[in-house]
């Protein structure tokens, strides 16, 4: 083997082992990167069941009368605020009332906007307001008409 040989084998040596080294560093980052994302995506699932177990056992024991679906929309939006305890560090969380439609939007944002998760609570869902308008009575004239 001569010195160019030599040469040529430690440099074709040495960049493989360093390419390897980068890869297997870029390839630990993004699994830590995921294990991270899964932990905080735990966590807004873990506090929104809280969420949602506080408001049915509301709606199940302090049933307000039925009212408009946006004072019911208001009333759980006060309700799901209350249900649960503190949010993994980087989550944030924001209720929006629905407009005209008795619903709010339970919003929970991680990871600088990155990971996003929402669910629609409905007031007419939870038996809060009344869906459909009671008819009036017909006679038997009218509905023959």
């Amino acid at each position: 083997m001569t010195l160019t040989e030599a040469i040529m084998a430690v440099v074709v040596f040495s960049l493989s082992a360093t390419s390897s080294v980068r890869l297997w560093g870029s390839s630990a980052a993004w699994s830590q990167a995921a294990a991270a994302r899964e932990a905080l995506a735990s966590g807004i699932e873990a506090d929104l069941l809280r969420r949602t177990h506080h408001l049915r056992a509301s709606v199940a024991r302090d049933q307000p009368a039925p009212a408009s679906c946006e004072v019911a929309a208001a009333w759980m939006v006060s309700r799901l605020a209350s249900g649960a305890s503190s949010l993994p560090q980087g989550v944030r969380k924001a209720l929006e009332l629905v407009p005209d439609g008795g619903a709010v939007w339970l919003i929970y944002t991680a990871a600088e906007g990155q990971l996003e998760r929402r669910r629609l609570f409905s007031a007419a869902a939870h038996g809060l307001c009344p869906v459909v308008p009671e008819l009036p009575e017909m006679t038997d004239l009218e509905v023959g008409a």
